[in-house]
């Protein structure tokens, strides 16, 4: 037994698999969700009416069980079973669906795609055939029927002078009337309006209105004065429209002529000619309805008065290319306002990825992320010695150009900006969960941490007095539990971090200049990375400012050439041993191993100096070793 799906409009495209005890599941790209034990079969043409994943096939002996899938968060659930029947006569079938050999549904009541269930793919051809058949039967009555909806391309009854006057309207009138210099929808959708209500030729009393529709209801959405005060939208006539399921093709064409009775009894006045009704979308295949905040669909809507109806339809193609200059014009500019509050917090990649999706993936949440602080060594120093406002501009640019290559390394590792202050840049892996960097958030940052050191290398210079190599930037990278997401308004959307671990990854930050290295890490960081990736030493136990506790505190041991104490396994090795000297405070034989390590190397100098002040110290009985910092 085979389950079959065919695109309608193609009938040469088809996808066939023999179903077994496995359940199946079928969408444009279909995915498990976490371990299922499912096959996938995926529909190669493009009908948006059908979910990436839609529903899920499986076997009851001779018969198939056919369930759609949960809407995934943020998003509105997969569309309906309908009947396979000619366009017009579909109606919805049960959902789960049991399928008998020989049934067959589609998806979407304007959907292109069938599928049958058969006993063998020799009976795909014949049942094909019994659809055609009756697409034929019901085309000529479906035709008569409804010739005032969906198919209005053809211009027939526009004299050659109306043609040129259309033109003109598009090449010289609508770019100063309504494309030039708008700021807003409601600006656009009432340039329009008012630029329609004079645009139809042969056309009197016309008026244009865009709506956003809802079951009952409508909200005007280009407040005109020019209005008529007595206009009022025919809620019996917009109740005909599928707004549940608008597609682009969903277009009505009332006329008096035609619907004389109707007309009289739907409050439309008696000098109304022909009413009109478009979805406002782009022509693009595959595209959907254009919809306002509040998701209600947007459509066109048009009444004329003392005017010919004999060429209403013929106006449909102009109206067409109108709303999707509309629609085009608003998605160019929805995207570039995501696009501007992204660009300064995410990398090209994962912009891409949040304007297909759904701003729900932003709203905030407990999560395990690792955060990375980095800022500029001594530039609070330099800003200081610049004297002229000259000087003073120059750092500035130079500060600006630091923390632009800063950024660039961040989103050449899938990482987030979260913040700037100054010339300092908090960065964050992990969040949102949609991003593969996620996965291995704490990866991600020690080797941004890495990035960042090498592509700074050029600025390094060399202290004489310390004997080493000094980094322009310091490093903070701390790893746990946070609160992350989206606040402020939409206008000025912010990403907010907050929890233990995005402060004592700031403190980490800080504390880089006592030990006069570039990076320093917590120890959860070091839990969650592959071993052997980088090489880390305990540089001590610390108790940050406005910390209650003290934590271990880890170097990321860098290259002397990058600022780091290049400290090899044996370095690394004595080092530990003599904090753990220090920590039982045997201060002589923890000097001595220290003594031992190369001059250079900054940390244990800084541990040095430690134990002769804390060797001279009267220390609490239950002293921890831990030392406190006040570096903020």
């Amino acid at each position: 037994m085979i389950l079959a799906a065919v695109f309608q409009q193609d009938r040469s495209r088809r996808v066939l698999i023999q179903m077994d005890e496995n359940p199946l599941k079928i969408g444009r790209s279909p995915q498990p969700a976490g371990d299922e034990d499912i096959v996938m079969l995926r529909i190669p043409w493009n009908d948006r009416l059908i979910s990436r994943n839609h529903f899920v096939a499986t076997l009851k002996g001779k018969e198939l069980l056919v369930e759609r899938l949960p809407a995934l968060p943020g998003h509105t659930p997969p569309n309906e079973f309908y009947s396979n029947r000619p366009f017009g006569q579909r109606s919805t079938l049960s959902d789960p669906l049991q399928l008998k050999l020989g049934d067959s549904f589609c998806i979407g009541k304007n959907g292109h795609t069938s599928f049958y269930w058969l006993q063998k793919k020799e009976d795909l051809d014949q049942a094909i055939l019994a659809y055609d058949q009756e697409l034929t039967e019901k085309s000529s009555s479906y035709e008569a029927e409804h010739s005032d909806s969906n198919h209005h391309d053809e211009v027939e009854a526009l004299d050659e002078y109306s043609l040129r006057l259309q033109l003109k309207l598009l090449q010289r009138e609508l770019p100063e009337q309504v494309l030039s210099g708008w700021t807003g929808t409601t600006e656009l959708f009432t340039r329009t309006a008012t630029f329609l209500q004079n645009a139809l030729p042969g056309q009197k009393g016309v008026t244009a209105v865009f709506l956003a529709l809802e079951p009952g209801n409508y909200e005007l959405l280009n407040p005109d004065p020019n209005i008529p005060a007595n206009f009022k939208p025919s809620t019996t006539l917009l109740s005909e429209l599928n707004i549940a399921d608008p597609s682009p093709g969903d277009i009505h064409v009332w006329t008096s002529e035609e619907e004389e009775a109707a007309f009289a009894t739907r409050s439309l006045g008696s000098q109304v000619d022909w009413v009109a009704a478009l979805p406002v979308s782009v022509l693009d295949e595959g595209s959907a309805v254009l919809r306002d905040k509040k998701k209600r669909p947007i459509y066109l809507y048009i009444e004329t008065r003392q005017a010919s109806s004999t060429a209403a339809r013929s106006f449909i193609p102009f109206l067409r290319l109108i709303t999707s200059l509309i629609a085009s014009l608003l998605s160019a500019r929805a995207k570039q306002r995501v696009q501007d509050q992204m660009s300064a917090y995410f990398s090209p990649a994962l912009r891409r990825l949040l304007q297909d999706g759904n701003e729900e993936q932003l709203e905030p949440a407990m999560t395990e992320c690792t955060v990375l602080f980095c800022d500029r060594r001594g530039s609070s120093r330099i800003m200081e010695k610049a004297r002229t406002d000259e000087e003073i501009l120059i750092q500035l640019e130079d500060n600006q150009t630091v923390v632009g290559e800063i950024i660039q390394n961040v989103f050449d590792h899938d990482g987030v900006i979260t913040d700037f202050a100054g010339d300092g840049v908090l960065a964050l892996w992990g969040w949102p969960a949609q991003v593969t960097a996620s996965e291995q958030h704490a990866l991600h940052a020690v080797n941004t941490a890495v990035a960042i050191a090498k592509h700074f290398a050029p600025r390094v210079h060399y202290n004489k007095k310390k004997r080493q190599y000094v980094s322009p930037i310091r490093v903070g990278v701390s790893t746990g539990r946070i609160a992350v997401g989206k606040t402020g308004p939409a206008q000025q959307m912010h990403i907010s971090v907050f929890g233990r671990q995005v402060n004592f990854g700031a403190r980490l930050e800080s504390i880089a200049k006592e030990f006069g290295i570039p990076v320093l890490v917590s120890s959860e960081t070091i839990w969650q990375m592959p071993e052997t990736t980088h090489r880390f030493r305990k540089l001590c136990y610390m108790k940050p400012a406005g910390f209650l506790q003290s934590y271990p505190i880890f170097e990321l041991v860098l290259p002397k050439e990058l600022g780091g104490s290049g400290a090899d396994e044996t370095h690394i090795k004595k080092y530990e041993q003599a904090l753990q000297l220090f920590v039982e405070r045997k201060w002589s034989e923890c000097r001595q191993l220290l003594e031992t390590l190369p001059q250079g190397d900054q940390p244990a100098r800084w541990l040095h100096e430690k134990t002769e002040k804390y060797s001279n110290k009267a220390l609490d009985e239950n002293w921890d070793g831990s030392i406190s910092s006040f570096a903020k």
